[in-house]
């Protein structure tokens, strides 16, 4: 009936529990899914082993099931209100497996629904150990509980290997063919050998998380963060749009947001955007969920055309690290050569092009969000700041850490003004926060996570990698490559030991003439609006369920509001859900302070031996090691964007050789094999 291996250590349910918390955010992170209605939060429901094996000790003096209710009973009450939960447990009525149905002995002692933390909190303190192991038959009632459309979770607790027919493994692939918005995690408890590679098959075939329970965790720590991530789906947004696989008969979008679904093969979807300003600059972005598991080589191609066929501007989607792992890529209608920008600036429309490209067995059926923007042209570039250089980092001051909610998607992430805030990570968590810039602005974010001791350290286990993004409000990674004085290195990446670890991201200051830069560093930092700050903490196989505690400080350096330009006939950029914000100070500012640096937060100061005041930042996209071989392949794909026969803008354009592709002589970001830009491994 089970099968254990290795030492047994005290509390390994407490453990659990916040492993079944931390499963709960699985359900909001899993496979990407379409806008849900408002209050469906998606569902879930535990099954756990009532296997006779949880009558053996916990090591503290407790048996495994006491170890588990009081678990239980306190991951039950950290529930939203609004969660649909529900409770099945298996081998809980027969004892032997000779007897009549043994291997289907599995009930749904709390059906799914909402309000029933009661019927939930009884059906644990009944919860006894008693027959055999009927995984697969569980696994197979337990989804239809959760019946065929939704966001639907199974959370597996077992601490043995199935007892009865079939194979747990085939029956989790079966479950996963029901829809990709079906997952099933696992927790496996104290086991080892066959019972946890076949544990294990059960989460990967069920496109969920294993984790392994044998060690102890801060429980009260852990749940009550946890907890509160519970039930935050991942969220596509937008008008639903339907993209024709060609330029004839695509639909017609204005500025604005719209979703859409990467279909069932490798035709690639068009749109037509309408020009509703005469000469704008026209971005579209494309952003979807990578499916969990897949490849960190996204092949997806965003482009912008006009009808006629002239090219504008295309990239490839950035993928973004951790289990649940972002993509984003964008294009945009602005060329810095003079002809190609007079065609792609006199069009009435222009077509958007995404194509699957050989991703396409992966994003089979998978949503995305279509972020469309369009800016006027300006009156004058002759009084414009000119583009802005590599930030120098500027020490924040110290605040008091308030609690925050991250968010999982980029409709839920929380709007940060500069300060500090507390939280905590898990292994294979992808965070997001959003924090307004204006024009004359930086965006400053540090990390800080503290020493740590005890089970903790014993669980992060060696090394981690946590890293760090920051995105623009139409999704472009916008960190600043070469930033000088940032704490921890100026590189997206930080290698996390016990010891803690302090690392920190920072934009250039948002001008107009960034667009002509050669990197996303300076063409996403070209206007102002919603930026975003990704972290993540990078996961082991057979990983343990554990958090680490975390302060994020933001800062926004620099005077709102200083190179905002003047549109032609008043006009204002049109943007698919956010708009300009105003040039006046930020609210942590009073007006009359006089300080045109804003920052919050217990902060290293580093050494400002530059001369001169630091002058950019804004927010990227990241999350992984990824990001810095995405970064040697972004300066390839502006390459891409050039036309054969460039024809260089006549100045007064403000221009830096060093940011120019036609300056061979002059130093551009290096690629990610380059020294000096990559932490060691």
């Amino acid at each position: 009936m089970t099968a254990l291996q290795g030492p047994r250590r005290p509390a390994v349910w407490a453990l659990l529990a916040i492993t079944l918390t931390a499963v709960l955010a699985g359900l909001t992170t899993g496979t990407a899914s379409a806008d849900p209605e408002p209050g469906d939060t998606g569902k879930l429901v535990m099954v756990l082993d009532s296997s006779g094996s949880m009558k053996e000790p916990a090591g503290d003096g407790k048996t495994k099931i006491v170890a588990a209710r009081t678990a239980l009973t306190q991951v039950v009450s950290k529930l939203p209100e609004n969660a649909q939960v529900g409770l099945r447990v298996y081998g809980a009525t027969v004892f032997k497996r000779t007897q009549p149905g043994a291997c289907t002995d599995t009930q749904l002692t709390v059906p799914i629904g909402t309000g029933n933390r009661p019927q939930l909190q009884a059906a644990i303190a009944k919860y006894k150990p008693y027959g055999e192991t009927p995984i697969a038959y569980a696994l197979q009632q337990a989804a239809k509980d959760l019946g065929p459309t939704g966001q639907r979770t199974i959370v597996l607790v077992s601490d043995g290997e199935a007892t009865c027919a079939p194979e747990p493994c085939e029956v989790a692939r079966s479950i996963a063919k029901q829809g990709i918005d079906l997952k099933i995690d696992v927790v496996g408890f104290r086991v080892g050998g066959k019972a946890r590679t076949q544990l294990q098959c059960v989460a990967r075939e069920g496109r969920g998380d294993y984790y392994d329970a044998d060690s102890t965790i801060d429980l009260e720590t852990g749940l009550d963060r946890l907890s509160t991530r519970a039930f935050r789906p991942f969220r596509i947004s937008g008008t639903p749009v339907h993209g024709a696989p060609q330029q004839e008969g695509a639909p017609v979008l204005a500025p604005g947001h719209y979703s859409d679904t990467f279909g069932v093969d490798d035709t690639a979807k068009h749109y037509l955007i309408r020009r509703t300003i005469t000469g704008s600059t026209l971005r579209a972005g494309v952003s979807f969920r990578r499916p969990s598991g897949g490849s960190f080589v996204i092949q997806t191609e965003v482009r912008l055309n006009t009808p006629s066929g002239e090219q504008c501007g295309c990239s490839y989607p950035r993928g973004f690290d951790g289990d649940q792992g972002l993509a984003t890529g964008t294009a945009a209608s602005w060329s810095k050569y003079e002809k190609q920008n007079e065609e792609c600036s006199a069009s009435d429309q222009m077509v958007l092009t995404v194509n699957p490209g050989k991703d396409l067995r992966e994003l089979k059926g998978v949503p995305y969000e279509l972020r469309i923007d369009e800016e006027p042209p300006v009156d004058s570039i002759t009084s414009l700041p000119a583009p802005a250089t590599d930030p120098v980092w500027a020490p924040m001051p110290g605040s008091t850490p308030r609690e925050i909610v991250p968010g999982s998607s980029f409709p839920d992430a929380s709007l940060l003004e500069p300060g500090s805030y507390k939280t905590t990570l898990m292994p294979g968590e992808l965070q997001l926060y959003k924090v307004k810039a204006d024009w004359g602005q930086r965006i400053q974010a540090q990390i800080t996570v503290p020493e740590m001791a005890g089970a903790q350290a014993e669980a992060l286990d060696g090394i981690r990698y946590l890293d760090t993004a920051l995105i623009s409000p139409i999704g472009e990674d916008v960190y600043a490559v070469f930033a000088k004085n940032v704490p921890g290195g100026a590189y997206t990446r930080g290698v996390l030991t016990k010891r803690g670890l302090v690392k920190a991201v920072t934009t250039k200051e948002i001008r107009y003439l960034n667009r002509n830069g050669a990197n996303n560093q300076d063409t996403g930092t070209s206007t102002p609006g919603e930026y975003y700050i990704a972290v993540s903490l990078s996961r082991k196989d057979n990983d343990k369920a554990f958090t680490i505690p975390l302060t994020l400080t933001v800062g926004v350096v620099g005077t709102a509001g200083t190179g905002k330009p003047e549109y032609v006939d008043g006009a204002t950029p049109v943007s698919g859900e956010s708009v300009t914000p105003s040039p006046t100070n930020t609210p942590s500012q009073p007006a009359d302070s006089g300080n045109k640096n804003e920052a919050g937060g217990p902060v290293q100061a580093s050494d400002d031996s530059d001369n001169g005041t630091p002058t950019a930042l804004i927010a990227g996209l990241a999350g992984g090691g990824l990001l810095l071989l995405l970064i040697g392949t972004l300066t390839v794909l502006r390459l891409r964007r050039k036309p054969a026969t460039p024809h260089p803008v006549p100045q007064p354009w403000p221009h830096h050789a060093h940011q120019d592709p036609q300056y061979p002589t002059q130093p551009s970001p290096p690629h990610p094999n380059q020294a000096g830009q990559n932490p060691p491994h």
